[in-house]
């Protein structure tokens, strides 16, 4: 490929606010990955927002696009910006119709930007993981997911300079999701619950299903290896539309394997599970309990009064050789039967 070819190929992306739902987005294109381009946003901005990476689509003229985008959507454009009064999937749903329905621009594997920026094979050095140096695991790790479970809506969360990040299959309710600890290099590929309203309050319809009648032990039975599932119950403190992170995170005091909880440690986590819902609303909000923040704040009191909510997520970890499709498709089959129980769990409320 010539120099002068080079020099366009990338992303098209769209940025959407991070932890609260706007009909605003951002559409931009860059050289480099959507996540790094991302974190530069959010380092640089002065705004009250931080922005997340919603959709992305990588091509060989990434420029002329993006002027295709914009112009297309230029009545919805906020003056001087490319800031867009539109959500996120419809953006995506906007720039996939202009895609095709041109026939200049071509799409491009990833992997292929990933190797013009390197300038040298990148093969061998994926193969070790080292996600702080080298990020170019990351669109593969997030495409095969996607690619596994057929995604149209796949929502990444988190950056590359945070803690962890990760995708999840962007549903309401019961999520696919697959993180990765960016200083353990631990990928984690699981079911999601939330404590969210979503339709009805599913994580209230799972607590309440399971402690009338408890099936979890009947799904422990179809795994093939349990001891290397982790079942965790967390509770989200919520300050506005932010999680800081508090002492009292665990409930049951930690996480378990599907071979170390016992009936009785079951139930009494369910149980503290339940008091982080409002009792008085038949268990369908937030409740208010007293918590303690991790990092002292500056002004205000350590321990405080907050909302709470509680988060189940059950995992697996995943590691990833050569054919990380192969693998991931591996770990969703395994753990098939904990999506299937937690989704009907979740589906309806008792009488």
């Amino acid at each position: 490929m010539k120099e002068s070819e080079k020099i366009n190929i990338g992303y098209v992306y769209i940025l959407e606010v991070k932890d609260i739902y706007l009909p605003v987005c951002k559409i931009g294109m860059t050289t480099r990955t959507p996540s790094e381009r991302c974190d530069e946003i959010n380092k640089s901005s002065t705004g009250d927002f931080i922005w997340s990476v919603a959709h992305y689509i990588a091509v060989d003229n990434c420029k002329d696009l993006e002027a295709m985008v914009h112009s297309k959507l230029g009545p919805l454009r906020q003056k001087g910006r490319e800031f867009f009064n539109i959500n996120a999937d419809d953006a995506y749903m906007a720039l996939v119709s202009i895609f095709d329905n041109q026939a200049v621009i071509k799409k491009i594997d990833s992997e292929k930007i990933v190797a013009l920026q390197e300038e040298t094979p990148m093969i061998k050095a994926k193969k070790t993981y080292n996600f702080k140096k080298n990020d170019s695991v990351y669109p593969e790790l997030l495409n095969s997911f996607i690619e596994s479970l057929k995604l149209i809506n796949a929502r990444p969360f988190g950056q590359l300079n945070q803690p962890s990040f990760g995708i999840s299959d962007g549903k309401e309710g019961v999520q696919w999701n697959l993180s990765v600890d960016t200083d353990t290099k631990i990928i984690r590929l699981g079911v999601n619950l939330e404590g969210m309203k979503y339709k009805d309050w599913p994580i209230s319809k799972f607590i309440l299903s399971e402690i009338n009648d408890p099936k979890i032990w009947g799904v422990i039975e179809k795994l093939k290896n349990p001891n290397e599932v982790y079942v965790r119950f967390s509770r989200d403190a919520w300050q506005v539309t932010a999680r800081p992170s508090i002492v009292e995170k665990y409930l049951g005091g930690n996480e378990f394997t599907f071979t170390e909880i016992t009936p009785k440690q079951w139930e009494s986590t369910l149980k503290e599970a339940l008091s982080c819902l409002n009792e008085e609303n038949n268990y369908c909000g937030r409740a208010k309990q007293q918590v303690t923040l991790e990092i002292k704040p500056k002004q205000g009191e350590q321990v405080r009064t907050m909302e709470v909510s509680p988060h189940l997520t059950i995992w697996s970890r995943l590691y990833p050789s050569i054919d990380i499709q192969e693998n991931i498709n591996k770990k969703i089959s395994e753990l098939q039967p904990i999506y299937d129980w937690v989704k009907l769990a979740s589906s309806s409320r008792l009488n």
